[in-house]
C-alpha cells in the first residue's frame, strides 16, 4: 500500500481533471464546486469520489452538466491512481477541519491541492507550498486557472507536498519525530539520554 503512489495505473479518463474525495455530507464543502461548475461553465471536470448522506440531491443538482462526475465508494488503490492523475485535489470544507487526510494522499502522489481558508488546513498548504488557499469564488477560480495553464507551476506545488509528505507524514517520518521525542524527554529527566 506504501507504493501506491509509485505506481499509478492508466488514467482514469483523457479529459483534464479536478478532483474532490470525501463524505458527501454538507460540511464537506462540494455543493460549492458543484454551485461553481454550473455557473463558471468550468472547461475541466470534476470528479466526484465518495458516498453520504446529500450524495442524491449533490447528484441531483449536477444532473444537467456532463462534466461533473460521480464515481461513488473507491478502493484505496482507485483514489491513489485518481489522485496521481488530477490537475489537483479541491477540499472544499466549509466546517473546521483539525487533520486533512485528503491532503496528505494527495500530496503523496505529488498532487497540488487547493482548499478553504478555513481550519487547520490552509496552515499545512501555506507550510509546504503545495497549492492555493482560497477564501472566495473569485480566489478558487483563479486558483484552478493557475493550476490548469501551467504544469510547470503544478507540478512545482506537487513536487513541493511531496516533500512536506516525505519529511512530515511518512512511517519514517513519525519514527524519527517519535525517537527525537523520547531523545528530549531523557536529557530533560535524566540531563543525558539514558540508552544512547
Amino acid at each position: 500500500a506504501d507504493a501506491d503512489w509509485q505506481t499509478p495505473g492508466p488514467r482514469p479518463q483523457e479529459a483534464p481533471y479536478f478532483l474532490f474525495v470525501g463524505r458527501l455530507e454538507a460540511i464537506k464543502g462540494v455543493q460549492t464546486l458543484i454551485d461553481l461548475w454550473q455557473r463558471c461553465d468550468m472547461p475541466y471536470d470534476l470528479l466526484i469520489a465518495g458516498t453520504g448522506t446529500h450524495e442524491q440531491s449533490l447528484r441531483e443538482a449536477a444532473a444537467n452538466n456532463p462534466r461533473i462526475k460521480f464515481l461513488g465508494a473507491l478502493s484505496q488503490r482507485q483514489l491513489g491512481n485518481l489522485y496521481y492523475h488530477a490537475l489537483s485535489c479541491v477540499v472544499p470544507s466549509i466546517t473546521y477541519e483539525t487533520f486533512g487526510i485528503i491532503i496528505i494522499e494527495a500530496f503523496a502522489r505529488k498532487t497540488p491541492v487547493i482548499v478553504r481558508n478555513l481550519g487547520a488546513l490552509p496552515e499545512v498548504v501555506e507550510d509546504s507550498r503545495g497549492g492555493f488557499v482560497y477564501q472566495t469564488d473569485d480566489e478558487l477560480v483563479s486558483a484552478i486557472g493557475r493550476i490548469a495553464r501551467s504544469p510547470a507551476l503544478a507540478g512545482e506545488m506537487g513536487e513541493n507536498g511531496y516533500r512536506a509528505f516525505l519529511k512530515w507524514w511518512t512511517r519514517e517520518a513519525h519514527m524519527d519525530l517519535y525517537f527525537d521525542f523520547l531523545r528530549q524527554a531523557g536529557k530533560s529527566r535524566y540531563g543525558r539520554v539514558p540508552w544512547e
